[in-house]
């Protein structure tokens, strides 16, 4: 917000001046951290992509009649294709995901749009990162249409940087959320990451409703709801969903 009002402030239309903000800070933090995944990232848990057969499930997937068709695996002498991976030894294979690339054919695709698993994890998606782009994109109307006529100075860039404290959480609740995640998985298993996961999501639910008739019931032409309080409330939805 301050870098849009600077822009404005040097004569830049709106129009201008909105799509240079997003061009000069965002565009160039998202190329460093592709060029860092670039240079630092893995193609695959196994490490190198030409690697990926070098895992048990992929030698379990094969056993059970899976065909990785996109294998590079050269053929030999006879035409056959060289399958053959290094086993390395785990405690419970049962627990092993068998997941394998296979061609994508028109059957393969339709099964895939019509399972349930598939749209899951898309709609555990929308309300919570999706509760998040909500927060971070109208908050700072919010906030100044609350408070711009009751706090001396609250102008839209003060909102602007109320706003962006959710924002600043994601550089700790990310890394804490994998973290609590693995500690569950340990523990519980797939089931404790669930039971986490609906756990967090009620709690945003909840904020988000606490929240808005909070406002509701606060924002009366004598009274003015707390902006502690606002904040304190969304942040904790910021919080759990970016958990």
């Amino acid at each position: 917000t301050s870098l849009y009002q600077s822009l404005r402030a040097r004569g830049l239309s709106q129009h201008i001046a909105w799509r240079a903000s997003f061009a000069i800070v965002p565009a160039p933090v998202l190329i460093f951290v592709a060029v860092l995944t670039l240079i630092y990232g893995t193609d695959h848990p196994a490490g190198k992509w030409s690697e990926r057969h070098n895992i048990p499930a992929t030698d379990i997937a094969v056993e059970q009649g899976h065909d990785d068709a996109d294998s590079d695996e050269k053929l030999d002498e006879k035409g056959v294709r060289d399958t053959s991976v290094t086993i390395h030894p785990v405690q419970n294979i049962a627990s092993i995901d068998v997941a394998v690339n296979e061609r994508l054919t028109i059957k393969a695709a339709f099964k895939i749009l019509t399972s349930p698993v598939t749209w899951l994890p898309a709609l555990a998606y929308l309300t919570t990162f999706g509760a998040e782009l909500a927060i971070d994109s109208q908050m700072s109307n919010v906030l100044f249409s609350l408070y711009s006529k009751k706090i001396p100075g609250f102008s839209q860039t003060t909102a602007g940087y109320y706003t962006s404290i959710f924002g600043f959480l994601n550089l700790v609740t990310r890394p804490l959320g994998g973290y609590v995640a693995d500690l569950l998985y340990r523990s519980f298993g797939t089931r404790g990451k669930k039971l986490w996961t609906l756990l967090c999501g009620l709690v945003v639910g909840a904020a988000l409703i606490a929240g808005g008739l909070y406002i509701e019931d606060h924002h009366t032409p004598t009274k003015s709801p707390s902006l502690a309080t606002i904040m304190g409330v969304f942040s904790l939805v910021a919080i759990f969903s970016e958990f």
